[in-house]
């Protein structure tokens, strides 16, 4: 299976198949070579579905943030674009979470995943980033802050697109109440949770504190099993 990630006023086809999560995809014919970036959505269609199968070109190596967000990513289409069923303990904040994008840039930031969190008929943005190993809290806190602090200053526009990529009306999404929510590979040591709240501590990101969820993610035993796993989250928390 393939998706089409958008790069400014540039698309390019990628992977959500479970042997090549986020991967690129190549070209059905003998040089097998890449499919790159075009400016023309109508090109990008036609390489898809003229692609190799989405496995076919196998990466040199599956990062676990990258099985578990093209998991996200399979399941939402799936599921009427929901990712409820995927992440648990959304309850207490959402009543659906609905996937909207994913890799969506900001000058030079960007969010893993961008989606609209929905409690009666109300919603707001969520900007999800998946902390990849060796990245600190602070600098992934940081990205996050910095990419809200990016949206804000086309506010109206982000709405916009938010309401078109889900159906919702812009009247019913409040940018201010939007929430950054930050995923980290679960560790038995559980150092992940006290760096965690090191940098949540750190007076630089007072003003984002309401805002914050933390939770983790198992590292899957092999690519199926962040597709076929339920929870990748665990107790998310302001």
């Amino acid at each position: 299976m393939d998706l089409h990630r958008v790069r400014g006023d540039i698309y390019r086809p990628f992977s959500i198949h479970p042997e090549n999560p986020c991967g690129c995809l190549q070209r059905l014919n003998s040089s097998g070579s890449e499919i790159g970036h075009t400016k023309s959505l109508d090109t990008t269609l036609k390489n898809a579905d003229a692609a190799a199968p989405a496995n076919a070109k196998k990466p040199g190596n599956k990062k676990p943030e990258h099985v578990v967000q093209a998991g996200l990513i399979h399941h939402a289409l799936q599921h009427d674009m929901l990712l409820n069923g995927r992440l648990s303990g959304f309850s207490d904040f959402f009543d659906e979470l609905i996937f909207v994008t994913d890799e969506l840039k900001a000058g030079d930031i960007r969010a893993d995943i961008i989606a609209l969190g929905g409690n009666g008929g109300k919603y707001s943005p969520v900007l999800r980033e998946l902390k990849k190993a060796g990245r600190s809290f602070e600098r992934v806190l940081k990205q996050l802050v910095d990419a809200q602090k990016e949206m804000a200053k086309v506010k109206t526009i982000f709405v916009e697109m938010l309401a078109k990529g889900t159906g919702k009306t812009a009247a019913s999404i409040s940018f201010e109440e939007h929430k950054l929510f930050v995923v980290w590979p679960e560790a038995a040591s559980g150092r992940g949770i006290a760096s965690a709240a090191k940098a949540v501590a750190d007076w630089r990101f007072e003003s984002s504190k309401g805002h914050l969820l933390l939770g983790s993610f198992k590292i899957p035993k092999v690519a199926l099993d962040g597709f076929n796993s339920v929870s990748n989250s665990a107790n998310p928390r302001e």
